[in-house]
């Protein structure tokens, strides 16, 4: 597919990278000539892009999230679809590494400001993107109510059943024999193992503490500890009385959204 043509300014244009519809937002201080800083989004599950259209740019409480992000850092937006309900398997994160490369074929981004942001499954397709090929590329990352321990998601059964499904499992996999099958691409197994001092991008983590689907302490409390432990600088903000839903806090994550990727993208 060819590569679209941008102009200077605000625009919305849809391209296909690593055989998955992508697409990338301009902020209205656009010009062709500068580089640009960027964002990635990953969506969760039923997220989509396809040919003109991606969830998180039609419906209106999920783009002000992402506008909020275009406005505290004046960087682009992209995404793909990374093969939707992925759960952070291998063909996802070679979607996503091919959609920075594609990106980087017609638009100039500033190599030192780039941040990725995600949240439910889209959370696993983070970090095996930074643990794989994006190391070393990415500045800044923001989860919200993100998944990081497929051990976890197994062992709690809730979402067994679609994950085997993104690993091309069968759905009669016993729990161990499924752990062992996906270790290697096991976020938070992954960053358990690193040395002390391994680069890693600065980390904002918004989780609510009533969250029931992707639990605090089976998620966002082990993300937290393994980060430090690896020495990266990580912020773990848990809302009390939120559940599976800091999305649905409107103006609040906004706002956090857009002071983070302000001060530091």
């Amino acid at each position: 597919m060819t590569a679209p043509t941008l102009r200077n300014g605000e625009q919305k244009v849809f391209f296909q990278a690593g055989g998955q519809w992508c697409y990338l937002w301009t902020p209205p201080t656009f010009k062709t000539t500068r580089p640009i800083s960027l964002a990635i989004h990953h969506h969760g599950a039923r997220g989509f892009v396809k040919e003109g259209a991606a969830d998180w740019l039609e419906e209106k409480s999920k783009l002000s999230y992402l506008k909020g992000v275009m406005d505290g850092a004046q960087c682009a937006i992209a995404g793909s679809h990374a093969c939707g309900d992925h759960w952070g398997n291998k063909e996802a994160v070679a979607a996503n590494a091919a959609l920075l490369r594609t990106l980087n074929s017609f638009v100039t981004i500033d190599r030192d400001r780039v941040g990725l942001m995600g949240g439910g499954l889209g959370g696993a397709l983070v970090w095996n993107s930074v643990l794989g090929p994006m190391a070393g590329l990415v500045k800044v990352v923001v989860v919200m109510q993100a998944v990081a321990s497929l051990e976890s998601v197994i062992r709690e059964h809730k979402f067994k059943a679609p994950l085997l499904t993104a690993y091309g499992l069968p759905q009669d996999t016993s729990d161990d024999a499924a752990i062992d099958s996906i270790a290697q691409h096991d976020p938070l197994r992954r960053l358990r193992g690193l040395r002390f001092g391994t680069p890693l991008p600065r980390t904002v983590i918004y989780h609510g503490a009533k969250d029931e689907n992707i639990p605090p302490n089976s998620h966002a409390i082990p993300l937290a500890e393994a980060l430090r432990r690896a020495g990266a600088d990580v912020t773990l903000e848990l809302f009390p009385e939120v559940g599976h839903a800091v999305y649905a806090m409107g103006e609040e994550i906004e706002r956090h959204l857009e002071a983070f990727f302000s001060s530091c993208l």
